[in-house]
């Protein structure tokens, strides 16, 4: 029974003091490789925002200047005074009370038409 005993708290022992490696070497090794994918994957991002991200930017911004000038160019519609549209059954709090409040002159109309052709 003695020998039972002591073969077993023997294989306890080999389990418990078996360790392949100390805990802070594992852990060593661990952010060691984590910094190596960490500078890879930074390398990685850093190539694709200057040969990816810049230069889309740059095409989007000259695709957008190239559509603004093209429609500067177009004449503006011409004047229609629909009943249905500029409806003002009461007048707004601000100014004279026939702008609305983003009124743009060159863009937007009045009840009466464009304020540039008034004006002329």
């Amino acid at each position: 029974m003695a020998a039972r005993i002591f073969s077993r708290v023997n294989l306890v022992s080999k389990r418990f003091f078996a360790a392949t490696a100390s805990p802070e070497a594992s852990l060593a090794e661990k952010e060691l490789a984590e910094a190596k994918h960490a500078e890879s994957t930074m390398k990685t991002w850093k190539l694709i925002s200057y040969f990816v991200a810049i230069p889309g930017i740059l095409i989007c911004t000259y695709n957008m200047y190239l559509k603004e000038k093209e429609h500067h160019e177009h004449p503006r519609a011409e004047f229609v005074p629909y009943s249905h549209l500029r409806i003002r059954s009461k007048l707004f709090p601000w100014g004279d009370g026939n702008h609305s409040l983003f009124h743009n002159s060159h863009v937007n109309a009045l009840p009466d038409g464009y304020e540039d052709e008034m004006e002329h």
